[in-house]
């Protein structure tokens, strides 16, 4: 069960996407308030109570938008998706829950002018931790295996139709960021390539062998000196030569690429190109 924290997880990064979601959110938050009127705000007597109430769901709206949104922004490192899973979401959850109770806290104080400690916001924390807490982790579990076996199941289906590809001959001079020919592939060796900083590891076959160059280029570039209906940028750091592809599998992620000749080497398909990759492997397949 535990192996389950350590498992790969979409990072969303869409703003307009993660806006409308904790819009929603904040949305929830006030309705429940307001109609419920838990921790005994039904026995309180305010002016413009429902008005009042409604502002922890504008906190809790901002609070998830700064962590969601502003954070991967300033330090895109950390939230790679390449990286990302099960627990560092759950984490990322607990620090905008924790955000919330504390603009939650000083929402309350300053409406009533009331002294502002850390005893006071521990108490008020702890009060409220279960009901938000519990929901917030299972939420991204089942998300995880909904995710999971969507995926696994469309790789399967995708298997069971895929036929081997016809190689192909076709011959690439890949040139270096100066316009210089550095390189020469054929299409049939082809495997991928990816981004590697200033440069772009080619991977490709030779005999029975994978073998590597790094040619100093932006993989953009050798993107436009690839061009053929069998290369696909799958991912931000891929190019792919479908014609290699094996098989599929799938994780919460979304699809990696496998390869019949060798376990060694996965290229991951990014959420974006999904559908579209698929439909480009059906059409090859039939």
């Amino acid at each position: 069960m535990l192996k389950v924290f350590n498992q790969p997880f979409p990072f969303y990064s869409n703003v307009p996407k993660n806006l409308l979601r904790y819009f929603l959110l904040g949305c929830l938050i006030a309705f429940f308030l307001i109609y419920f009127q838990p921790f005994g705000t039904d026995r309180a007597t305010l002016p413009y109570k429902k008005l009042f109430l409604s502002g922890y769901g504008w906190i809790t709206f901002l609070a998830f938008s700064f962590v969601f949104i502003v954070l991967p922004k300033l330090f895109p490192r950390p939230f790679y998706e390449e990286n990302w899973v099960v627990w560092k979401q759950i984490m990322l959850n607990m620090v905008a829950l924790g955000l919330t109770f504390l603009g939650c806290y000083l929402y309350l104080y300053a409406y009533f002018e009331a002294t502002i400690s850390w005893s006071g916001f521990l108490r008020f924390s702890l009060g409220i931790f279960p009901m938000a807490v519990v929901p917030a982790a299972i939420t991204v579990l089942l998300d995880y295996i909904y995710l999971l076996k969507k995926h696994q199941g469309v790789a399967n289906q995708f298997n069971a139709e895929i036929k081997p590809a016809t190689p192909t001959a076709t011959t690439f001079n890949l040139q270096d960021e100066n316009g210089k020919v550095d390189f020469t592939v054929r299409l049939d060796q082809l495997i991928f390539v990816k981004a590697a900083s200033n440069y772009v590891e080619i991977n490709y076959q030779e005999g029975e062998d994978i073998k590597r160059y790094l040619l100093r280029n932006s993989i953009r570039n050798i993107e436009s000196q690839l061009e053929h209906a069998a290369i696909n940028r799958c991912h931000r750091s891929y190019l792919v030569n479908l014609e290699k592809v094996g098989r599929i599998t799938g994780n919460a992620q979304g699809y990696k690429l496998h390869f019949p000749f060798t376990a060694e080497y996965v290229v991951p398909v990014s959420r974006a190109k999904g559908k579209q990759l698929l439909q480009i492997l059906r059409e090859k397949a039939s």
